[in-house]
């Protein structure tokens, strides 16, 4: 299995430029980078980032047929594909709909993305028509509900699941599985989970704690139900605020980040993927993407999952 990172996108281009050059150098295989206008614009780092290296594969991870027309999208994804041969990725998913100004993506984001992806696959198919190259790059549609994960199935080549908890892995490999069952179409599953390597939960980032309840908030009754939660703590699930909190709450309700994410030593994180080496034998998997704290003290750690993880 290969491993991915996330880059911090609030890093300077010429940070960025270290970052791969030590995930290079630590056995990193794919670069993810966010894309969430007007703080960061994905295709511009990859412009930036991508000749540096020879070997790193680049995706945007992930971005929104609704930060940009969709012609451009598509220009922009076919430009990469063709001058970077098998090292260029689009990664889409719904987006940040606070940054989107279209009042019937916000009412219904879901089928508008369905749409949207829909009209990619048409431009794709006629382009091909037209000139005989199939020249777009590999699709992942990242997500986490079971329409999301279906769709998928459908169009994309690549899942980028939005969480690394047992229960949303099980979930989409027999969704998965039974979609290849019925058209023969089958796509890989890429476990996504930020990462913080820390010996003490004190030491926890308020970056972490937000993205976890963001994802857990945003998380159906039925899939957290699946994970275990009682309907006390869906309750205080549903109470969370999605503003940013300035602070870690107190009390059990943390435990959401160790369901959707990695976090706590660098041998607890290894007991958590062993769980997820054991698919390693399936045709599903081949990637795993740590959307990393980074911490120039854990390079050599990172280096140490990548051997643990192969």
């Amino acid at each position: 299995m290969e491993l991915g990172l996330s880059i911090p996108i609030k890093q300077s281009i010429d940070e960025k430029e270290q970052y791969i050059y030590k995930a290079q150098s630590v056995g990193v295989n794919h670069i993810w980078i966010g894309d969430n206008p007007p703080i960061n614009n994905a295709f511009l780092d990859i412009g930036r980032l991508i000749s540096k290296t020879e070997t790193m594969n680049f995706w945007t991870g992930v971005t929104s047929p609704f930060y940009y027309s969709l012609e451009v999208l598509f220009s922009l994804s076919v430009w990469f594909a063709k001058n970077y041969p098998n090292r260029f990725g689009l990664g889409l998913g719904i987006g940040n709909v606070n940054v989107i100004e279209n009042n019937e993506f916000k009412n219904k984001p879901f089928s508008s993305f369905k749409m949207e992806i829909e009209r990619l696959d048409e431009i794709t198919k006629i382009r091909e028509k037209q000139t005989g190259e199939d020249d777009f790059p590999k699709l992942a549609i990242g997500g986490l509900g079971d329409k999301m994960i279906s769709l998928a199935t459908k169009k994309a080549d690549y899942l980028l699941l939005n969480s690394v908890s047992d229960f949303d892995i099980e979930r989409a490999v027999k969704i998965v599985t039974r979609a290849a069952s019925v058209n023969g179409r089958e796509i890989k599953i890429i476990p996504y989970g930020m990462m913080q390597i820390a010996s003490d939960e004190q030491d926890m980032s308020l970056t972490m704690w937000n993205i976890a309840k963001d994802i857990a908030k945003g998380c159906s009754t039925a899939i957290l139900r699946s994970h275990g939660y009682t309907a006390k703590r869906i309750e205080q699930i549903r109470k969370l605020n999605w503003e940013r909190y300035k602070k870690i709450p107190q009390g059990e309700i943390i435990e959401i980040v160790n369901d959707f994410c990695f976090y706590g030593s660098l041998e607890q994180i290894k007991e958590r993927l062993k769980k997820i080496k054991n698919h390693q034998n399936s045709s599903f998997f081949q990637q795993i993407v740590f959307g990393w704290m980074h911490n120039e003290d854990h390079w050599d750690d990172i280096k140490n999952l990548v051997k643990f993880i192969r």
